[in-house]
């Protein structure tokens, strides 16, 4: 389950972080720039599959807990009897057991990874849809990555209104 605390996190951190730069000169016209993450973090459904991934998280971590405790319950019973079977046989439901917790991380981990790509589309979507709006509206001959950009001017900056282009099209995300 730690990769899903990972891969939430990494996503929360990228989403999260906000670039601001300096003015720099006049507006370069046609030249638009965009941060593809701040359109997202700043939209309602990005904000909506972040908090569903979050209380899925949870939901998962609880339910992967409960199944852990049974199979150590099981381990726990297997060892108290391990004087009364065969060794082969010992090591055999032990192994068995391992693999059944190992199983059972793979499938919480997939299910959390499903649920993510599907939110995940949704939003991409509803990123190219708003942002093929604001291309259009604003004369964008050129876009780029706000992100990579060192510092530029705010009135080529377009973030804000595609992710405000994306809450009309998308308000919130179903990733179950």
């Amino acid at each position: 389950m730690r990769p899903i605390g990972f891969i939430a996190a990494s996503m929360l951190a990228s989403m999260a972080s906000s670039a601001s730069a300096q003015t720099f000169g006049l507006p370069i016209g046609g030249m638009c720039l965009m941060s593809r993450a701040g359109a997202i973090g700043a939209s309602r459904a990005g904000q909506s599959m972040q908090a569903q991934l979050k209380q899925m998280q949870a939901a998962l971590n609880g339910e992967l807990a409960q199944r852990r405790a049974a199979l150590d319950q099981q381990r726990r019973q297997l060892e108290a009897r391990q004087g009364a079977i065969a060794p082969i046989e010992y090591q055999r439901q032990l192994a068995a057991l391992g693999q059944q917790s190992q199983s059972l991380d793979q499938q919480q981990n997939a299910r959390f990874i499903i649920a993510q790509q599907r939110g995940q589309q949704q939003i991409d979507r509803a990123l190219n849809e708003a942002l093929g709006h604001i291309v259009t509206r604003n004369a964008c001959s050129v876009v780029m990555e706000r992100d990579h950009a060192y510092g530029w001017n705010n009135a080529m900056d377009i973030t804000p209104a595609v992710a405000k282009e994306m809450d009309a099209i998308l308000p919130s995300v179903a990733v179950q």
